[in-house]
């Protein structure tokens, strides 16, 4: 997308991260595949990473929600990345940029529950979520506001919906439409819009 924006948004960076589950309940279920797309603030892909992801706990893993990512519990135990390694790629990866995800809680409930489990007790204290930002564009909720319905308003088309890197990507595209939208010149201008 090519857009005039103000250098200091031009030059941020933004960590975009999804991640597919076993389940809605951090407490509970586990992470089974995670992605991060850095982009800028004109929306190149400086940095992306992704991997099938496999618990570090077997005994405590249910595996789940295979019907919705499609992603097999074979995968998991043969290709997945163990999840401290994981964990610590993600975190690296997030680290300096702004972190930017679709329904923020969600990812970061599970990845501070996972990282609590491996003794890694990090935080994310500052964030940026994508279905805030279309609620807060969209205050009377006159449409739909899933990455689903944000991708088709915005005309991007994702490779495979309920995969990490193929929502990641489309998450960072749609932030570049909603920055455009808000007019937003600044990082720093997004933090009061996203605390939802």
């Amino acid at each position: 997308m090519e857009k005039n924006r103000p250098q200091e948004l031009a030059e941020a960076l933004f960590a975009v991260v999804d991640l597919e589950t076993t389940g809605i309940d951090p407490a509970r279920d586990r992470i089974v595949q995670m992605a991060a797309v850095v982009v800028n603030g004109l929306g190149e892909i400086v940095e992306s990473f992704d991997t099938v992801v496999r618990p570090e706990f077997p005994e405590q893993y249910e595996h789940g929600a295979e019907h919705v990512h499609g992603i097999s519990r074979e995968m998991v135990e043969q290709h997945g990345m163990p999840l401290r390694a994981a964990l610590s790629r993600i975190w690296s990866i997030s680290e300096g940029r702004v972190f930017t995800a679709h329904n923020a809680r969600f990812d970061i409930g599970f990845l501070e529950a996972e990282s609590d489990r491996v003794g890694m007790s990090r935080r994310v204290t500052d964030y940026v979520d994508t279905l805030a930002l279309a609620r807060h564009l969209d205050s009377a909720r006159a449409r739909k506001h899933s990455l689903e319905a944000l991708c088709a308003h915005y005309g991007i088309e994702r490779e495979r919906a309920h995969e990490a890197r193929s929502d990641a990507t489309a998450t960072a595209q749609v932030l570049m439409h909603l920055l455009d939208e808000l007019g937003v010149e600044s990082p720093g201008q997004l933090s009061g819009l996203s605390g939802e």
